[in-house]
Parts: structure tokens; C-alpha cells; sequence
């Protein structure tokens, strides 16, 4: 086995999300700087728009992440590829927000119930539901 296939061998275990994002919750949003929050936010809003406003960007990003040489593509015109953008955008964004707010209200509701490390608490719970999730993926792909 080479060097390359070794090195990157973890990122393929079915373990690496669960543990990086639960590792990652350990960490309150609300302590991340104003401008990374509002670069995260802002950032994957302007991306996704420009995924959906763009003709074949997001069939060429999409056959990439697949790995299928064809993917669909829907015609539309300049004006509901704009819509749909828009659309996009505006609902990654909201759902940025949601999060933000999600993950402080859960901190302060488990803080208010008593729960000895609530951010600890929160890391094994992600941790859990992105092993869970990934699990039923990897089954629908093998059958």
C-alpha cells in the first residue's frame, strides 16, 4: 500500500465525520469570531447561489461529487435559474442561522436541566447522528 493510500485512509472510515464533528461541537458557536461566523454564513450562501445561477457549474460539481459521468441536467430560463438561486441562497442562509441559534438554545436548555458538560453532551450526540446517518447511507449503497 502506498504512502498516499495510507495517509488519507482514515478520511474514508466510516468514523471520520462523526468524530470531527462531534469534535467540532465541543466548541460553542458563539465563540468562533463574528467575522468566521458571518464568512461561514455569507460564504456557503454566495456558493450555493452561484451553483444553482450558473449553467453547468452545478452539473459539473455534481458529476465530480458522484462520480458518474452523466448527471441530468434541468433546462431552464435565465430568469427561473435566478429565482432558484435566489431560492438557494436565501434558504442556506436561513438554515445557517438556524444552526447558530440551535446550538446556543441547545447549550441553555441542557444548562437548565442540569447536565454536568453540556458541550460534551452535544459533541456525542453529532457524533452519534452522523455515524447513524452515514451508517444508512453506506446500507442503501450496498443494496
Amino acid at each position: 500500500m502506498s504512502a498516499k493510500n495510507t495517509a488519507f485512509r482514515f478520511l474514508n472510515s466510516p468514523w471520520s465525520q462523526p468524530l470531527a464533528g462531534g469534535a467540532l461541537t465541543l466548541i460553542p458557536g458563539a465563540k468562533y469570531p463574528a467575522w468566521l461566523r458571518q464568512t461561514m454564513t455569507w460564504g456557503s450562501a454566495a456558493a450555493v447561489t452561484a451553483l444553482v445561477a450558473v449553467p453547468g457549474v452545478g452539473s459539473a460539481a455534481l458529476k465530480q461529487a458522484s462520480g458518474r459521468e452523466t448527471v441530468e441536467t434541468v433546462a431552464l430560463s435565465p430568469s427561473g435559474r435566478l429565482g432558484y438561486a435566489a431560492a438557494a441562497g436565501v434558504f442556506t442562509y436561513g438554515l445557517w442561522r438556524f444552526g447558530w441559534w440551535a446550538d446556543k438554545a441547545s447549550e441553555d436548555a441542557l444548562r437548565r436541566m442540569r447536565v454536568p458538560y453540556p458541550r460534551v453532551v452535544l459533541g456525542a450526540a453529532v457524533g452519534a447522528l452522523y455515524y447513524v446517518t452515514d451508517d444508512r447511507d453506506q446500507a442503501e449503497e450496498d443494496a
